[in-house]
């Protein structure tokens, strides 16, 4: 079997194989040169000088071959010092090997470790843009003390990961929030000129109801479009100047949503709210409403009370939908209260906008939103409102008497001619605005001789917003009683809607 380059004879080993090799060659010379010798000195002096150099001669050759011999096993001992240097050599070069080979492989598990912590933890983290990137893995520590460079490697690249997802998660931020008061002023500018074109032909009725619906729908995409800044991060740029009664903020939502028609509203109307947060409180309920009217059968009113309560008031909404199972119950719960803020890219690809933004409110504001099975079956949705941003109003007939400032006046509607006249009801608030709304009664009778007629137009407010919210104060009280809805929606995502038009998907 051949010898490793390892197991391979030292030098010394070679030294005394070449020695040998010379010696015994010299040793036959001498012996040869002996035994001639002897043949010779017989021949000339006879048996007795031939044989003392004989003697010489022989203990000459045996003295010689004795230093072979000891250089020889001399050699063979050097041979075999220098092969267990070698298996030495060997065993520690195969033991520093596998501790090598160890030490290598533990290296690479705790980088590894780190990669996998940093790839299914850390990165979608900095990622996300919602900071909180977790720390280093444990692996961390111990590439510390061997590559120290790695892990603050590792930290300088989230870093910039982080950075540069922080970057395009605000430019995209700001192009939503762009586009989103691009169309909402788009929708004030389409409420301004149906109100233009209202005011130049009031006696159209044709006309009338075609820009009450445009203007409704108008209403719609104002809201949507300021749902989609909400998500960005903006906030509503309206601001009340007076308190808003808690019925009328209902009547307000109603007014922002599709089926406007199936809210009824009851509870204490000398209970209002701060003028700071009316407009938040009015997005939130719409927000609501929308999903109460979404879920539940298309012909059943969404009914809402307003009440006090020790803590403040409440709002609640019921719908008569086939509720939530308890996975996304309370899956919704953590969204509408504001322990779970979803931004505008958590939606969903269909989006589903009306909870999250709900809890967006409730976080910035201190709603507290839940939700719970109805007694009718669907879902009850609660909005607290805590007593620091409630306000008690006057009582409701001398309100009636006097308006809120920004509404134009609006003629009352006719009362029935078979019944005494009733005092006149305190005025509802047009659907998504500040203005007061007129109950419909066409078809209870007609009315007294010399009242103004249904169709009479009241001086329009100045700015686009307002335009349209007039608008829809104006027509809602010259409507008849509202036609069949069409059949139910069929959105099979959770309880929450995007408020798309009664009857599609």
């Amino acid at each position: 079997m051949a010898r490793s380059p390892l197991h391979a004879p030292g030098p010394g080993s070679g030294r005394a194989a070449r020695t040998a090799r010379l010696l015994w060659p010299l040793a036959l010379t001498l012996a040869l040169a002996t035994f001639l010798t002897g043949a010779a000195l017989i021949a000339r002096y006879g048996p007795v000088a031939p044989a003392l150099g004989t003697g010489v001669a022989g203990v000459a050759a045996l003295a010689l071959l004795e230093r072979l011999r000891r250089d020889h096993r001399a050699a063979l001992d050097e041979a075999r010092r220098q092969a267990g240097l070698v298996a030495a050599r060997d065993e520690e070069a195969v033991r520093r090997d596998a501790g090598w080979r160890a030490y290598t492989e533990e290296q690479a598990g705790y980088v590894r470790d780190e990669l996998v912590h940093l790839l299914k933890e850390r990165l979608p983290a900095a990622t996300s843009g919602t900071g909180g990137i977790p720390p280093a893995g444990p692996a961390a520590a111990a590439l510390a003390g061997t590559m120290p460079e790695v892990p603050g490697l590792l930290d300088r690249l989230l870093a910039e990961v982080a950075q540069e997802a922080a970057d395009q998660a605000e430019s995209q931020r700001l192009s939503l929030v762009e586009l989103a008061s691009r169309v909402q002023t788009s929708a004030h500018r389409i409420q301004a000129t149906v109100t233009g074109l209202a005011e130049r032909f009031p006696g159209d009725t044709d006309l009338l109801e075609a820009t009450m619906q445009v203007d409704h729908a108008a209403t719609q995409q104002a809201r949507h479009a300021q749902s989609l800044k909400v998500l960005c991060g903006e906030w509503p740029g309206q601001q009340w100047q007076k308190p808003l009664a808690l019925v009328d903020v209902v009547r307000a939502a109603s007014g922002r949503i599709v089926a406007y028609r199936r809210v009824t509203v009851t509870g204490e109307p000398d209970l209002g709210v701060h003028a700071s947060v009316v407009e938040p409180l009015i997005h939130l309920v719409a927000e609501l409403l929308a999903n109460a009217t979404e879920y539940s059968p298309p012909r059943t009113s969404v009914l809402v009370t307003v009440r006090a309560v020790q803590r403040g008031a409440v709002i609640e909404v019921d719908d008569g939908g086939l509720g939530l199972d308890e996975y996304r119950l309370g899956h919704a719960r953590e969204i509408v209260s504001g322990r779970r803020l979803l931004g505008v890219g958590e939606v969903g690809e269909i989006p589903q906008t009306g909870f999250a933004v709900v809890g967006r409110f409730a976080d910035r504001h201190g709603f507290q939103v839940d939700l719970g099975p109805s007694p009718y079956g669907g879902v009850r949705a609660v909005v607290l409102i805590p007593l620091e941003l409630l306000e008690t109003l006057e009582p409701a007939g001398s309100r009636s008497a006097q308006p809120p400032a920004a509404a134009p006046p609006v003629h009352p509607a006719p009362a029935p001619a078979a019944e005494p006249p009733a005092p006149r009801e305190r005025p509802r608030r047009a659907p998504g605005s500040r203005l007061p709304q007129r109950r419909s009664r066409r078809g209870e009778g007609p009315g007294p001789a010399g009242e103004a007629p249904a169709g009479a137009a009241a001086p329009a407010p100045g700015t686009p917003e307002e335009a349209g919210d007039w608008m829809d104060a104006f027509f809602a009280g010259g409507r008849g009683e509202p036609d069949p809805p069409p059949a139910g929606p069929t959105n099979p995502h959770p309880h929450d809607s995007a408020d798309p038009p009664e009857g599609q998907p």
